[in-house]
């Protein structure tokens, strides 16, 4: 891993120049051992673990009688399948190579989106903005937890950077993605609850 690095990629945009020379130089880290463990543990924040741990929290508030524990599991479902769906519609719009799969092809796209496969979705990141709308919530109910909470989604961002899964464009959209759809289903709880 450590004699890959990334094609030569000609732009003049300065952010993509930012990204490519950053992801560049993180490529010989992504198989460490170090950079894996953080990798795995940044893997909670994807779709399924953060679905179970709104389930979960959904089944502790029926359990206890505690309607502001359910009420929290169902928003974190709401913001985390809002933000899912956002991330879709932009993920099928742009084609991205991923920064591994662009040193290991020796090719990077940046294009119209027309593929379908993993390896040209980096743009945005979806566990950022699983994890940052998760986080926001948790952060919003529970205002002691969320600084622990949003530090939890920055880290599993910063991960996916590290680990050469992304670029660093790619996880500040997803964590917009993220802010958004957060913020979207707190209007939408608000207005109800006036009803």
């Amino acid at each position: 891993m450590a004699d890959l690095t990334l094609p030569h990629i000609d732009t003049s945009n300065p952010l993509e120049r930012a990204d490519v020379i950053v992801a560049d130089r993180l490529l010989p880290f992504a198989e460490q051992g170090l950079v894996r463990a953080i990798g795995a543990i940044s893997d909670l924040s994807d779709q399924e673990p953060l679905y179970a741990a709104g389930a979960g929290v959904i089944g502790t508030g029926m359990l206890l009688r505690d309607r502001g524990t359910f009420e929290t599991g169902l928003q974190m479902l709401a913001a985390h399948l809002l933000a899912t769906a956002m991330r879709g519609m932009v993920k099928e719009a742009i084609d991205r190579t991923r920064p591994i799969a662009a040193a290991e092809r020796g090719e990077y796209e940046l294009a119209e989106g027309q593929r379908q496969e993993s390896d040209y979705s980096s743009f945005p990141s979806g566990h950022t903005a699983g994890a940052v709308a998760v986080a926001r919530l948790i952060g919003r109910r529970h205002p002691g937890g969320r600084a622990a909470a949003l530090g939890l989604a920055g880290a599993s961002a910063a991960a996916q950077v590290l680990r050469s899964k992304h670029y660093i464009t790619d996880v500040v959209a997803g964590a917009a993605v993220g802010w958004i759809a957060e913020e979207l289903v707190h209007i939408l709880v608000t207005r109800c609850e006036r009803v």
